[in-house]
């Protein structure tokens, strides 16, 4: 990017476009996730880094070039094709078919006028290589990594900006400076992301504490009482049917008491196993947390009373069987299981738990196991 043209010096402009890009990915990365977190809702968050990432670095490439395609000009935004390479390859991982990339190079050819030149063919043959090794290479963890992506960075840029100074009839000096820029900027991509991606996984931890039993690796009451507040508003509006199912543990304390607090956890860890178990089985939008010491939740959304008795009735077979070994004793365990539906009268989430609370205990002092209403 020439200094007259522009007013500013070309690392500067890069640096701006290069960070907006990255600043816009993960502004949209964040905002998708924390909204569906709050939704409740499963999430891959490899597939929303994918979808995201893509999205920007598409619409990117293709809206710049649009702005000097068929002039002296094109060449003007080589770099910041590269970083953005380098941004899904490298840094999200992003595998796609190398035919794919090829024809959307190709494509790009097509955008630019310039398909009948040898050397754009060239270009677009390495910028697929590029593409190819730079995904190898974050997908392999061999020592050195900084230096591994700097060196192939620096050596694909080299041969791309030769090729590029070699169509345009370019002055080394220009050749020189766009490498020297694009160096800096390749470094300063590489801590950016380590910054960006070691926040990130502080708050994925924090928010795996904050929403997760660490005995059971069920959801806890925090999760819980979000997800329910969610489906209560959503079953309101709507109109649409909610169920849920409390069960605990019987004679839990005398489990404790008898064979000590390890035998405990390990009662509670087997419990919720085998019935995340049967709700995979059954439906995966039904959700286990655990809301107290031995007592656990599952919210059915879409589900009426029928459903969620038929539902709550392999849950409570499929514990009762359950023959849990531990220290030569085997200990084996029941569960009292509450049922009940969201109902007009519910003017709060607490009028509905609270029923199925009382439908719970009512359950144990009939000792039939379940009780529905």
């Amino acid at each position: 990017m020439a200094w007259s043209l522009w007013l500013v010096p070309p690392i500067i402009t890069s640096i701006f476009f290069v960070l907006g890009v990255i600043t816009l990915y993960w502004a949209i990365f964040n905002w998708t996730t924390s909204r569906v977190k709050e939704s409740n809702k499963p999430i891959d968050v490899k597939k929303v880094q994918i979808a995201v990432g893509t999205f920007c670095a598409v619409v990117s490439v293709f809206a710049l070039q649009l702005l000097v395609r068929n002039s002296h000009l094109s060449w003007t935004f080589t770099t910041f094709q590269l970083l953005l390479l380098i941004f899904v390859a490298y840094f999200l991982q992003l595998r796609i078919p190398y035919w794919v990339i090829f024809i959307a190079s190709v494509g790009f050819m097509f955008l630019n006028g310039n398909v009948n030149q040898p050397l754009s063919w060239a270009y677009t043959i390495l910028f697929v290589l590029f593409y190819v090794v730079s995904y190898q290479q974050s997908i392999h963890l061999w020592r050195r990594p900084f230096l591994r992506y700097l060196g192939i960075a620096v050596i694909f840029a080299a041969a791309l900006w030769g090729i590029v100074c070699l169509r345009f009839h370019l002055d080394w000096q220009t050749y020189a400076e766009e490498l020297g820029n694009y160096t800096i900027l390749v470094v300063l991509m590489y801590g950016y992301f380590q910054i960006q991606d070691r926040d990130r996984r502080i708050k994925e931890r924090l928010f795996q504490s904050a929403n997760w039993d660490a005995l059971t690796h069920v959801q806890n009451f925090a999760a819980y009482d979000r997800a329910v507040g969610h489906y209560f508003r959503h079953s309101a509006k709507h109109q649409t049917s909610l169920a849920m199912i409390m069960f605990d543990i019987d004679h839990f304390k005398q489990v404790n008491d008898t064979h000590g607090h390890l035998a405990g956890d390990e009662v509670l860890k087997q419990v919720a196993a085998k019935v995340t178990t049967v709700l995979k089985q059954d439906d995966p939008k039904a959700v286990l947390y655990r809301t107290g010491g031995e007592e656990f939740n599952i919210l059915l959304p879409d589900y009426d009373l029928a459903m969620s008795s038929a539902v709550a009735q392999r849950v409570f077979d499929a514990v009762k069987h359950l023959d849990i070994a531990y220290n030569e004793v085997n200990i084996q365990v029941t569960v009292s299981v509450g049922v009940s539906e969201l109902r007009e009268a519910d003017h709060n989430p607490l009028d509905f738990y609270k029923r199925v609370d009382t439908n719970l205990y009512r359950s144990k002092k009939k000792w039939s196991g379940t009780d529905y209403g």
